[in-house]
């Protein structure tokens, strides 16, 4: 419709031309976005890799001729580090840990803020990877953060690092992720976890509770741990009588996995000379299911297991250290996955596959890296992660320098510059392989370095008096990678 209102007297006046010609049109160069790196997972090796690109990759490659810029972001649901290594200790003996069981908490800011505006933290985890757009689709925790209605958000990624590393199935072992209560103070609902647990432990000590036998599945290095922990205590404090300790293996023999098969004859002979009847071993089998329910009277619980071998047992206390998968299934695509979740990677150098055969080059997968115990294969060690880290960051390198210069001057141009070492690629080989250690209570325990056994002094030096937990600093401000 026509405007009604009468038009102005100088808007009827007709402006006059122009005789000089016009002015050249000048236009503004546009800086380039900073080459964006994202890291998914905020514990040992995110915040390895995220430590390592900072102090050596991105330097090494700031100093080709283009000085290109970057920017890394680290998103994780978590606002702590959780050096869960030293959980068993901390669960049950945590005044025996240098500084408690806040020493292996520590806030990711302490990690980044060294930085500046080159690293940053978003409290966020992953729904959904775009390789078309190459973009993560993130779900915010912190609720201040932009983000739409859902409170979800895009992030644009040239370099994706996954350290999401396993899921377990208890959250006594690792901090709760996407989807549960404990979202929002991840390291709460841990803590809160642990003194559940300590509470039941007290009520078998004061023998308030009808079922005096506890129950521990999963014979690996966590379950012989806390094993050895609950009955170094129980016996320190002369609560043995009436009360058994069982050890659920689920195989043939304890500590089956990356160990020689002595070392788990070793911990349960350990387990047997040092506590007696108060611990026993069963083999072969595990939990199906397992239920709590309220004791009349409402202040305790029990818990009924189903047991594969058709029995159920009811106990006092009931601990699942059987492991986790791998924290991958919840935004990549299933053909990137092997059968536990866990990543599937090209070769040694960590780089993504894909949905590619192993013959194949899968390209939607190109700047993707996966490290550490998320990664198809690995041994989920301490150990093996810290020999991983340098060499995914030595691959984001190459291909990063190599991008650089190819776009420079071609081939030529990147064959005939001579690379910092920072930027030559590495290639993954454990050089501590059979290597593990395995405290069953403070005094000692059993272990093997490079597949040789060590005496239980050994143990007891290295790592039952304090869990590594000296580890922590070096990881959390870098100085480990120095």
């Amino acid at each position: 419709m026509a405007s009604t209102e009468p038009q102005s007297t100088l808007d009827a006046v007709p402006e006059p031309q122009s005789t000089t010609a016009p002015a050249p049109t000048t236009t503004t160069p546009t800086t380039p976005l900073p080459t964006s790196i994202v890291i998914l997972g905020g514990n040992l090796a995110g915040l390895g890799v995220l430590h390592t690109l900072a102090r050596h990759t991105i330097p090494a490659l700031q100093r080709l001729p283009s000085q290109p810029q970057y920017k890394i972001t680290l998103i994780t649901p978590n606002s702590h580090f959780f050096f869960k290594p030293a959980s068993p200790r901390a669960l049950i003996h945590p005044d025996l840990l240098p500084g408690g069981e806040e020493q292996i908490f520590r806030d990711l800011s302490d990690a980044v803020k060294q930085y500046g505006d080159l690293a940053t933290v978003v409290k966020a985890y992953a729904t959904a990877v775009d390789t078309s757009k190459k973009e993560v689709t993130i779900k915010h925790v912190d609720t201040n953060s932009p983000s739409d209605s859902e409170g979800t958000s895009a992030v644009r990624y040239d370099v994706l690092i996954i350290a999401t590393g396993t899921k377990a199935r208890s959250a006594l072992w690792t901090m709760p992720g996407q989807g549960t209560e404990g979202l929002h103070a991840a390291e709460d609902a841990t803590k809160r976890e642990w003194e559940r647990l300590r509470t039941k432990l007290k009520n078998l000590q004061a023998s308030t509770h009808p079922h005096h036998s506890i129950l521990i599945a999963g014979g690996g290095p966590v379950g012989v741990e806390t094993t050895g922990e609950i009955a170094t205590l129980l016996k320190a404090m002369g609560k043995t009588e009436g009360v058994t300790i069982t050890l659920l293996s689920g195989s043939d023999r304890l500590l089956n996995r990356n160990c020689n098969e002595s070392l788990g004859r070793k911990a349960e002979a350990y387990l047997k000379k040092n506590f007696g009847s108060l611990v026993e071993v069963k083999h072969g089998i595990k939990v199906v299911s397992a239920s709590d329910a309220v004791i009349e009277g409402g202040e305790q619980t029990e818990t009924t297991v189903e047991l594969s071998d058709g029995t159920t047992r009811t106990v006092g206390l009931y601990i699942d250290a059987t492991g986790g998968s791998g924290n991958a299934d919840g935004f990549l695509p299933q053909t990137w996955l092997d059968a536990s979740s866990r990543v599937i990677t090209k070769d040694d150098f960590f780089r993504v596959r894909g949905s590619g055969s192993s013959e194949e080059t899968d390209h939607q997968a190109d700047g993707i890296y996966a490290v550490g115990d998320v990664v198809s294969g690995s041994d989920n060690t301490l150990i093996s992660t810290n020999f991983q880290v340098p060499v995914v960051c030595s691959s984001i390198g190459v291909d990063l320098a190599t991008k650089i210069l190819h776009s420079e001057g071609g081939e030529s141009q990147t064959s005939s510059v001579k690379l910092p070492a920072a930027l030559k690629q590495k290639t993954f080989k454990n050089k501590m392989a059979g290597t593990l250690l395995v405290p069953i209570g403070p005094g000692g325990g059993v272990g093997q370095i490079l597949g040789w056994g060590v005496p239980s002094l050994m143990v007891k030096t290295a790592k039952a008096k304090n869990f590594l937990v000296d580890m922590v600093e070096p990881a959390v401000t870098g100085s480990q990678w120095k």
